[in-house]
């Protein structure tokens, strides 16, 4: 199987570029099952646990390393991910200091509560009302507190601000398939991790306010760490009933499909969340089209790209490297 659809190929859109996303199908196929399974979060290894969850799932198999041990290393993927954001790359945006304490607890299982004391003090997040989420952002008890706050001071809830569609089950299946066809193009989906912690009562009141702004999908993600450090809301895998194996990863829903032949594979192909995110009028390219046109686009531009977290690198139209 060849994999040429559009979502797999090079992203050259309006306000962006993108390079292309791995296509495993040609150099899997031929080999035993066990081998994608075994291989896969080898070259995918922001997300290996992830990639073999979903794996094992697609191809009907067994998870050699056990579905509860595969769904902590599934957890530790999306805080380090995560915190990796909140404690060093955002402060980096904003010329403030990260925090290298915070950053050392990241690999560690245990230590759910004292991430979640770094990020939300004595405060629960996730629970807040907005009223309070004001106050919580005024006082900037904590490095996350105050980063927000910066960024909610520069931005206006409009600019960005794109609703889409959730990605479904059923949306993974149909996916999968286009990558058959040269020709088709994926529907405009969001496969970001806003749409598994909408719930939230902060998320819910914020999105009846505002709808998914920036800072919304930027607090999504603080959120989706501190559910997933409590193990409130812990990534889940499984397969689809069109048998596509998913894992909700760091970055969103991911998806393998799989058709084998004597025991070896005859087709293979990974659908990650960033092949809708990058793909044609996906949503990377309506937020940026959501922008203004001011002075200060170029940082706006970079605040998408760390609400919408694609896992390829991206470069911003007129902005270079």
């Amino acid at each position: 199987m060849t994999l040429a659809a559009a979502s797999l190929a090079p992203a050259r859109h309006r306000g962006f570029s993108a390079p292309a996303l791995a296509d495993v199908g040609r150099w899997l196929v031929g080999r035993p099952a066990e081998d994608a399974v075994r291989l896969l979060p080898r070259v995918y290894n922001l997300c290996a646990a992830a990639h073999g969850a979903a794996s094992a799932a697609a191809l009907g198999l067994p998870d050699p390393d056990g579905a509860a041990p595969r769904a902590e290393m599934m957890r530790a993927e999306t805080v380090r991910d995560h915190g990796l954001a909140l404690f060093h790359q955002w402060p980096q945006m904003l010329g403030l200091p990260g925090e290298r304490e915070a950053l050392a607890l990241l690999g560690r299982a245990e230590a759910g509560a004292v991430i979640a004391a770094r990020v939300g003090g004595e405060a629960d997040l996730p629970g807040l009302s907005l009223s309070d989420l004001d106050l919580w952002l005024a006082r900037g008890a904590t490095l996350p507190a105050r980063l927000l706050r910066a960024v909610r001071d520069r931005l206006d809830p409009a600019w960005g601000c794109v609703p889409l569609a959730p990605l479904t089950l059923a949306d993974l299946d149909m996916g999968l398939d286009a990558l058959r066809r040269p020709d088709a193009a994926l529907p405009a989906r969001d496969a970001t991790v806003l749409e598994r912690v909408r719930h939230a009562p902060v998320l819910a009141a914020l999105l009846a306010r505002e709808g998914p702004s920036l800072f919304v999908r930027l607090l999504a993600r603080v959120v989706d760490l501190l559910f997933t450090a409590a193990g409130r809301a812990g990534p889940a895998a499984g397969r689809t009933e069109g048998g596509a194996g998913f894992a909700a990863a760091a970055r969103g829903l991911l998806a393998h499909g799989a058709r084998t032949e004597g025991g070896r594979i005859a087709a293979y192909a990974v659908l990650p969340p960033s092949a809708w995110t990058l793909a044609p009028a996906g949503l990377l390219e309506r937020m940026l089209d959501a922008l203004p046109a001011r002075r200060e686009t170029p940082m706006l531009g970079q605040w998408v790209l760390a609400a919408v977290n694609p896992c390829v690198p991206v470069t911003l139209a007129g902005q270079g490297g």
